[in-house]
């Protein structure tokens, strides 16, 4: 992992211990977290591409697509401000301008511009999802969620919806048009 990745993971660890914004239990999961997020940032190529990040959290995945690749713009949105903190502390941490943050509930934000990709890592159900993107009318757009084999084989009789496997990760992928 470059050094930017591992300033990422030491400040989120230092910023937990006073404020929770990531389960302690699963920081034995949290290089299986950053290196899905990795992946998914090589997915989706590092070249001008505006990104929208639903419930970013502590920042998976968009602080490592921000870091991996300079040349998205990516639009975290978190409703926790706990979060957004973090999220605005990090960016300036680490010297992030091709991210902005947003504090703000999904179902009450206006997109100030159409992604070309989003993202929802943990976030919510793919019917969820649709809800929140159709009433946003996120049209031309594709979704990338991180999914489990399991989940996997749920989706797979949903003919609007393809997979992809990439270093042993599984990514739905669903275009709106």
């Amino acid at each position: 992992m470059n050094d930017t990745i591992n300033n990422y993971i030491n400040e989120l660890k230092n910023y937990n211990e006073k404020t929770n914004i990531y389960s302690k239990k699963a920081y034995d999961l949290l290089d299986f977290h950053i290196n899905d997020s990795i992946t998914l940032a090589s997915i989706i190529e590092n070249k001008p591409k505006i990104i929208f990040d639903f419930g970013s959290g502590s920042g998976l995945p968009a602080i490592p697509i921000a870091i991996i690749n300079p040349q998205n713009k990516i639009y975290a949105i978190e409703s926790k401000s706990r979060k957004t903190h973090f999220l605005n502390h990090i960016k300036t941490n680490l010297n992030l301008n091709n991210i902005t943050i947003t504090t703000k509930n999904l179902f009450e934000w206006t997109p100030p511009i159409k992604p070309h990709i989003i993202t929802a890592k943990a976030f919510a159900s793919l019917e969820k999802i649709e809800l929140i993107i159709k009433k946003l009318a996120l049209k031309n757009s594709t979704l990338y969620i991180p999914i489990s084999k399991n989940q996997q084989k749920l989706y797979s009789q949903n003919k609007s919806v393809s997979f992809i496997e990439k270093n042993n990760f599984i990514y739905l992928k669903k275009l709106f048009t």
